[in-house]
C-alpha cells in the first residue's frame, strides 16, 4: 500500500482503485481522508449529486469503506466510533474486496430465472464457502431467498443483462 499522507498521494490512490477521469473533493480527517466525487455543472444540473457517496480511506490500512450521503462529520464521527470501538462501520468495505460471487445459471423459464451463487471469502482466516439457489422474478426482479448479499447479485445480473438484454449465463465479481 502506498503511503497516503497528502491529499496528492490519495488522489493517486483513488486514481489506482478507480480508472476514470474523476476528480474527487479530499477531505482529512484524523484516520484518513474522506472523499467525494467532484461534479460538472451538468452532472449537478441533472440530479447526479443526489445521494452521492462518501469514500472513507484509513490512511494506516488503505481500506475503503463506502458511506453513504451523510455529511463528512457524520462520516468521520461513525468511523471514528466503530474503529476505536471494535465495530464494524455504518458503510461498506468496497476495497480490498472480502468476498468472490460466483453465479452460475441453473434454470430459466418465461417468467422467472434461478441462479447457483457461490459466495466464498478471501479474509483471514477465511469461512467455508456458501452455496445459495436464488430465483429473480424476470419482470419484477423480486428475489428469493432476500438478503444484503442476494440483492447485490440481482443488482449485478440485471446490469449484466442491461448490456446485451440477455440474462447471464454464469459470472464473478468481488466486494
Amino acid at each position: 500500500m502506498p503511503p497516503l499522507d497528502t491529499r496528492e498521494q490519495t488522489q493517486q490512490y483513488l486514481e489506482q482503485l478507480f480508472p476514470t477521469r474523476q476528480e474527487w473533493w479530499i477531505h482529512p480527517f484524523p484516520e484518513g481522508w474522506i472523499c467525494q466525487p467532484k461534479l460538472t455543472q451538468d452532472q449537478i444540473d441533472s440530479g447526479q449529486g443526489l445521494g452521492l457517496t462518501n469514500l472513507v480511506i484509513d490512511s494506516s490500512t488503505g481500506v475503503v469503506i463506502e458511506y453513504p450521503s451523510w455529511s463528512t462529520k457524520m462520516v468521520a464521527e461513525d468511523y471514528i466510533r466503530t474503529k476505536h470501538s471494535g465495530l464494524p462501520p455504518t458503510g461498506r468495505q468496497i476495497h480490498p474486496p472480502r468476498t468472490t460471487v460466483t453465479v452460475q445459471l441453473a434454470q430459466e423459464n418465461s417468467d422467472t430465472i434461478q441462479y447457483l451463487v457461490r459466495t466464498e471469502t478471501l479474509t483471514q482466516p477465511p469461512t467455508p464457502a456458501t452455496e445459495t439457489s436464488l430465483t429473480i422474478d424476470k419482470n419484477t426482479l423480486a428475489y428469493q431467498p432476500t438478503g444484503s448479499m442476494m440483492a447485490r447479485v440481482v443488482s449485478w445480473t440485471d446490469w449484466r443483462r442491461s448490456q446485451d438484454g440477455t440474462w447471464p449465463t454464469q459470472g464473478t465479481f468481488q466486494e
